[in-house]
């Protein structure tokens, strides 16, 4: 009976402690079954687990590598603008001859020149809308005689007023040549005693051959007056023969073997008059022929030197002259003009 007794309180004690969690005592763990342990017991016939394969084993599938990912955008930068091209430049006159070339619309020309007789040249003239032209210039080409035998001398400060109008080449159908018709005449000028005037219209035409070669053809139709003090004015139109004594030819050839030179020659006519003389002899027209070069400094500036014999018919070289001319264009009015529109 004691031993019962004893047992019973042996087995309440440690039912005690492990309800308390007394020192020295754990409750037991419950064992965890291995990996695929249980699967196993559970079902027999299931297939055995599969372990993934890893990355470079043998059989493991390649995957292809992520596609690079694109740099972001820039935002282009604007790129500076282009420097302005020069201006062609575009003259009017040949050497002496005039060609069919109008100068730009508010473009001002101006050119000066001196030769071995001590002649003294200019011109000053401005572009109206790419159509006209109209100026000032001081010629030298115009001579005088006092009698029949004296050696001809020019006549020095003749000043011209100038109107030229036209259309440019190409302007009105493909292939058309540059045309123009100008109109020079002079203020009255006294000279010994006598007063001079003159006066030109002339119609040319310039075609280009390529971009090297320019041709310019034009007729010119002359007047010219005589007046002295108790003498009849005798003008060269008073002589009754029509075109005859006032129509003359004229002409000239451009070549530019180099973009910044070029080689030129043309033939014009002008007036000689003689104060002595009589009738049909005072006033006549002489070839004058010229050939020479022109450089063009830049687009602005060119300088021309070259020969002018002031009558060719008259076959002396003696009279013959070098001259040399420098011509300047300014196009500040007219860029200013295309800044406001």
């Amino acid at each position: 009976m004691r031993v019962e007794i004893k047992q019973c309180i042996v087995m309440i004690a440690a039912a005690v402690a492990a309800t308390l969690g007394a020192p020295g005592t754990s409750r037991a763990q419950p064992e965890e079954p291995a990996p695929g342990a249980g699967a196993a017991s559970a079902d027999p016939n299931a297939a055995p687990p599969v372990t993934p394969a890893q990355p470079g084993a043998a059989g493991a599938e390649e995957r292809p590598p992520p596609p690079p990912i694109p740099p972001a955008p820039m935002t282009p930068m604007t790129p500076p603008a282009p420097p302005e091209p020069p201006h062609p430049p575009v003259l009017p006159q040949i050497l002496i001859a005039p060609s069919a070339r109008l100068l730009p619309a508010g473009v001002f020309y101006w050119r000066s020149g001196l030769d071995t007789g001590g002649g003294l040249s200019s011109d000053a003239r401005i572009g109206l809308g790419d159509v006209a032209e109209f100026g000032v210039a001081l010629t030298d080409l115009i001579r005088k005689r006092t009698m029949p035998g004296d050696t001809p001398t020019r006549i020095d400060g003749f000043v011209n007023a100038i109107f030229k109008m036209g259309v440019a080449e190409d302007r009105l159908f493909a292939g058309q040549p540059a045309v123009a018709l100008g109109f020079r005449k002079s203020f009255e000028r006294t000279t010994d005693s006598y007063k001079t005037r003159v006066a030109e219209l002339y119609l040319v035409a310039t075609k280009s051959f390529g971009a090297r070669t320019f041709v310019h053809l034009g007729g010119v139709f002359w007047d010219a007056a005589i007046a002295h003090e108790g003498d009849p004015t005798v003008a060269l139109h008073d002589r009754g023969r029509g075109l005859k004594d006032q129509l003359r030819p004229f002409g000239g050839v451009e070549l530019r073997p180099l973009d910044d030179a070029q080689i030129l020659i043309d033939v014009y006519w002008a007036p000689e008059l003689c104060f002595g003389c009589v009738d049909d002899a005072r006033i006549k027209l002489k070839p004058v022929l010229s050939w020479g070069v022109r450089y063009d400094l830049a687009d602005w500036v060119q300088i021309e030197s070259g020969v002018r014999v002031p009558d060719i018919g008259d076959a002396n070289l003696l009279d013959a002259q070098i001259f040399g001319q420098i011509t300047l264009t300014s196009f500040a009015l007219s860029d200013a003009v295309e800044t406001l529109k």
